[in-house]
Order: C-alpha cells, then structure tokens, then sequence
C-alpha cells in the first residue's frame, strides 16, 4: 500500500505546466447573448408573478437586461428582433408579465 500512496502524493503535489499566455475569449456569441437576455426576462417576470419586486425594479432590471443585450450582441440588424424573441417566449410563461404587449395568435 505505501509503493502505491507515496507516488500518488508526490504526483499531486508536483505542480502542472500552465500557459499564462493563453487568452481567454471575452466575446459572446449571438446565441449566448440572447440565452441571458432570455433568462434575465424570465427571473424578472417571475420576481414579479411572487410579488418579489416593484414595477419600478421591473423596469430597472428589464432596462440593464436590454443594455447588457444590446452591447453583448454581435449582429446589430437581428437586436430587436431577438429581443422581442425574448419577450414573446416570456409571455409564453408569464402572460401577465409585460400588460402593455400585445402578443399576437
């Protein structure tokens, strides 16, 4: 038992090569930036449907949401429409999330 614990110990306290000039990309993609805006709707709409948060909170959250979106998406021409993506499918979930928006059948 002690031939096989002292290597193991001694491997896992050998320290590992790392690259320190390896860069970690900082850009999202389309698909990731409308997943967030997707969930950020969703934990508002649903902060709402508790009674967790105002309607002025509602409208801070959605407004940074938008921001973050809006900054984070690569494609300037699809931002609106994956933003009303966004919100149809959270009507889809919580019809009474967004009353001003009529969502069309």
């Amino acid at each position: 038992m002690k031939r096989l614990l002292i290597p193991l110990l001694a491997a896992l306290a050998l320290p590992t090569a790392v690259n320190a000039n390896e860069k970690v990309s900082s850009k999202m993609s389309d698909i990731e930036a409308n997943k967030i805006l997707l969930g950020q709707i969703l934990s508002t709409c649903y902060g709402v449907s508790q009674n967790h948060i105002t309607m002025k909170q509602k409208i801070d959250m959605l407004g940074f949401a938008l921001n973050l979106h809006e900054r984070s998406h690569g494609n300037k021409q699809t931002i609106k429409e994956d933003q009303m993506n966004a919100v149809g499918k959270a009507l889809d979930i919580f019809p009474d999330c967004f009353p001003e928006v009529k969502k069309d059948k």
